[in-house]
């Protein structure tokens, strides 16, 4: 054996503990981040499978795509977090190389053949291209392999009574976010009209000769020259006013027939109620009656119910014939009322043109009418309830941790020889 080698080997025993330590760090985040990512938003990641099987010509139910979009996802999180805090030292670097045997050849076939714009591994949260996400998948596979012999000599946190608990906090953690974002929304919005993004035309009639874009939070408006704002907004350009119909609503885009309405649907003002059909093919009509129900309550409390579909203007007059709509219905691209709104039917409350809350269609109550504030009671406030759900799981892993090592002491003063 050559000079080299032994040297790696002989360093590797020697500072083994730190470079496993870092090794599960790298790899244990990644796959945690990655993870999160998709159970956040399962919608996300069923439409990215959907993508591959479109490639791929293959027909699977919906079921099915949900089934596996939750165990992936939920697996590559635990997988992630247990390696990170040293559960299942042997079996979880065997399930990790057997994921990663997997995994490199799949993202160096995207990346050849490039079927798909980018795999999805981390979501919408972050997109990289299919080139980064093979290299990344290569460090990841040379870390893990270097974990195979070394990682079961470092311990981790917990004794080995304990880490069932451990796996089965993760796997309760995990499927409670997924189940929240498929069923209600996403608890955390990485798409392009997040919770209070204006999409209404900030136009008040009067055309300035020079208008000032600004950007806060990923949202984007318009100032004239009179109004400029605080210096918490960061200026983005300046340009004429006649060459702006609308900021803020311009990447989503209504249609009436060929022509775009956008500017005339979406008000600065008041209430709408957008109900947003991004595939006609998975509709549930048994929806229809509620909707109808909702669109009358929000005549007579001065707001306004607004139909947006993805489809063309056939779709649309059908949608109005059978579901007896009295609100006006118009058409969107698909992809963008995916980006708005996660669901196959879904609700998005305006405020004064500013999107207040979304939900999915298949979380209102049969009797929210009934309700003191029936809009109000609809207000799904996700990242609250996430970082409460991550907290009770850190502090559930902080007690486990402080009662096995409480236990474990007192054991050893209970059993240490009397002098």
């Amino acid at each position: 054996m050559s000079v080299l080698p032994q040297r790696f080997l002989k360093f590797c025993r020697e500072q083994h503990v730190w470079l496993v330590w870092a090794a599960r760090l790298l790899v244990g985040v990644t796959f945690i981040v990655s993870g999160m990512a998709k159970l956040i938003d399962p919608w996300g990641f069923i439409y990215k499978i959907e993508d591959y099987l479109t490639v791929w010509q293959w027909a699977v139910p919906r079921t099915l795509e949900l089934a596996g979009a939750i165990f992936l996802s939920a697996m590559e999180l635990s997988m992630g977090a247990l390696l990170l805090l040293g559960c299942f030292r042997r079996v979880i670097t065997w399930l990790l190389a057997a994921t990663m045997a997997f995994m490199l050849p799949l993202t160096f076939y995207i990346w050849i053949a490039d079927p798909v714009a980018d795999c999805g591994c981390f979501g919408d949260l972050l997109v990289i291209s299919n080139g980064a996400t093979f290299a990344k998948n290569l460090v990841l596979t040379l870390l893990i392999v270097y974990l195979i012999p070394f990682n079961c000599k470092v311990k981790g946190l917990y004794h080995p009574q304990s880490q069932w608990v451990v796996a089965t906090l993760l796997g309760a953690y995990s499927i409670t976010i997924a189940l929240i974002g498929y069923n209600i929304q996403p608890m955390i919005d990485f798409r392009p009209f997040p919770v209070g993004t204006d999409l209404s035309p900030d136009d008040d009639g009067e055309q300035a000769n020079v208008v000032f874009l600004y950007q806060k939070n990923g949202v984007t408006r318009q100032f004239g020259v009179d109004e400029l704002p605080d210096s918490t907004w960061t200026f983005v350009d300046r340009v004429d006013a006649e060459t702006i119909k609308r900021v803020g609503s311009e990447d989503f885009t209504i249609f009436q027939g060929d022509d775009d309405v956008t500017y005339d649907v979406l008000d600065d003002e008041g209430t709408q109620l957008l109900l947003l059909v991004p595939d006609m093919r998975r509709l549930d009509i048994s929806f229809t009656y509620l909707i109808n129900e909702i669109n009358d309550w929000l005549e007579s409390h001065d707001g306004e119910m607004i139909g947006v579909l993805g489809t063309d203007a056939r779709g649309v007059q059908r949608w109005e014939d059978f579901s007896m709509a009295q609100y006006p219905c118009y058409s969107a691209e698909d992809t963008r009322i995916k980006e708005l709104v996660r669901g196959n039917t879904a609700l998005v409350l305006l405020k004064d043109g500013r999107v207040e809350w979304k939900r999915n269609f298949w979380s209102v109550p049969s009797d929210v009418l009934t309700r003191e504030d029936p809009l109000e009671s609809l207000n799904f406030d996700g990242p609250y309830n996430f970082w409460i759900l991550t907290s009770l799981l850190i502090v559930g892993l902080l007690l486990l941790w402080a009662v096995q090592n409480g236990v474990q002491a007192a054991y050893r003063r209970l059993t240490r020889p009397k002098l």
